[in-house]
């Protein structure tokens, strides 16, 4: 099944690092809100579709910016920063320019806190993007300038969305995974088919609720009907509470630095027992204060091969599934949903439903991340360059046909440029 690996070269990166410059190039937002009377300075994920700042998606622009432009990466952050709450939560959506584009923002299903800054959160990778920016960058200097905003929003996390004491952190609706379609929440949802329409009601079906008591975090997380300990959510705040420990470590804090690291160790034990699925062989989301499992086999349950502790017993396992080529061992790896799934669908369906069977680049860089760890870079390097050959196939696109790379989704889709840092990671 791997007989025959490809890996990309130095051409193949001067080439990406040029198309990743353009497109962020094209897509950068710079101006002043007088909502808020500050300046901003980011990349949009897409400026035909998407031209506001998302959280995750600033976090991947500033770790891709970071190998090219460090001024620009450090605006990322320090913009997506800018607008951070009193209680240290940080937006999942930063709507700078929102009176130029309230056609737009009115197709949107999404929670405000106010008219310009959502209530909702999104995979917490802020402290690896802060890492990255330091490391090419101004180092200590940069950290010291940020790491206090930082810290404050990794403490909204452990204090508000950790409610039952494990250490994994709860999302109260599906868009606040990022993966808002993903078949994972079909049943949550009440979904009845694959249509846009259906999913729309899905989100106020659960999110409806919610206004009665304003969104107070506490009575949303008491109605114990979505309250989602998802496996890649908690993987990356796993991986991030360590990076924020060596981020402490290098401005000399180490009692933060320890006290991140008991989190990290707590919460990948209650990941282990809660989410591990013994018979299956793969990890699944739990809900609700029972913890019930989320048996529905997607790239997520593959998502803690990305901790260097996993232990080596579960890594094989998850493996076997990573590298069955009637799973996720496609021709262009890895689809969002097994190959031989109920609901993989190669392209998009329903009026663009997303994570439905797709391959997109932020999930390829953090599984390959996980293969370089437990010793596989070859297949890392596969990975990457069957990555590059969707860009050439198709353009940067939001995610690819695992079968043929036709690219769908948002063109000119800047997260997609993570792919120039798995390149340089197997270079």
């Amino acid at each position: 099944m791997t007989s025959h690996l490809e890996a990309p070269n130095m051409g193949d990166y001067l080439w990406l690092r040029k198309v990743c410059s353009d497109i962020h190039t094209k897509n950068r937002q710079v101006g002043h809100a007088d909502w808020c009377n500050e300046d901003f300075d980011f990349t949009c994920p897409s400026s035909v579709t998407y031209p506001f700042q998302w959280f995750w998606d600033s976090c991947f622009h500033a770790i891709t910016l970071s190998h090219f432009d460090t001024r620009k990466a450090e605006a990322e952050i320090k913009s997506l920063l800018k607008n951070q709450h009193s209680d240290g939560f940080v937006s999942h959506v930063t709507f700078w320019q929102r009176d130029s584009y309230e056609e737009m923002v009115s197709t949107y299903a999404i929670a405000f806190r106010s008219k310009y800054l959502s209530d909702e959160m999104q995979p917490p990778l802020l402290a690896e993007a802060v890492a990255a920016v330091a490391y090419r960058g101004r180092g200590t200097e940069f950290i010291k300038e940020v790491l206090p905003s930082v810290r404050r929003f990794y403490e909204w996390l452990h204090t508000v969305r950790n409610p039952y004491g494990d250490g994994l952190i709860r999302v109260v609706q599906p868009d606040e995974t990022g993966l808002d379609h993903s078949p994972v929440w079909d049943e949550l949802l009440q979904i009845q088919d694959e249509e846009h329409d259906s999913w729309d009601r899905g989100w106020h079906y659960i999110c409806d609720p919610y206004d009665a008591f304003d969104r107070d975090p506490k009575k949303m997380i008491e109605i114990n009907y979505f309250v989602v300990a998802d496996v890649m959510v908690n993987t990356i705040y796993i991986e991030n509470l360590k990076v924020l420990a060596n981020l402490c470590l290098q401005v000399g804090d180490d009692a933060g630095a320890e006290q991140y690291l008991e989190r990290a160790k707590k919460a990948h034990a209650s990941l282990e027992k809660l989410c591990w699925n013994e018979e299956d062989g793969l990890y699944y989301s739990v809900n609700g204060r029972e913890n019930k499992q989320l048996r529905v086999n997607t790239w997520v349950s593959l998502m803690p091969l990305l901790l260097e502790d996993t232990d080596s017993r579960k890594v094989e396992r998850i493996m076997k599934h990573l590298l069955d080529p009637k799973e996720y061992w496609a021709t262009y790896p890895i689809p969002s949903t097994p190959l031989n799934g109920p609901t993989h669908r190669p392209n998009t369906v329903g009026g663009n439903l997303v994570w439905r069977g797709p391959s997109w680049m932020n999930s390829n860089w953090y599984l390959s991340r996980g293969l370089i760890r437990h010793g596989r870079i070859d297949l890392a390097r596969h990975i990457a360059a069957q990555s590059i050959k969707c860009f050439k196939e198709s353009g940067v696109r939001e995610y690819y046909n695992p079968a043929d790379a036709t690219g769908w989704g948002a063109p000119d889709f800047s997260w997609s440029t993570i792919l120039l840092d798995l390149v340089v990671k197997v270079l």
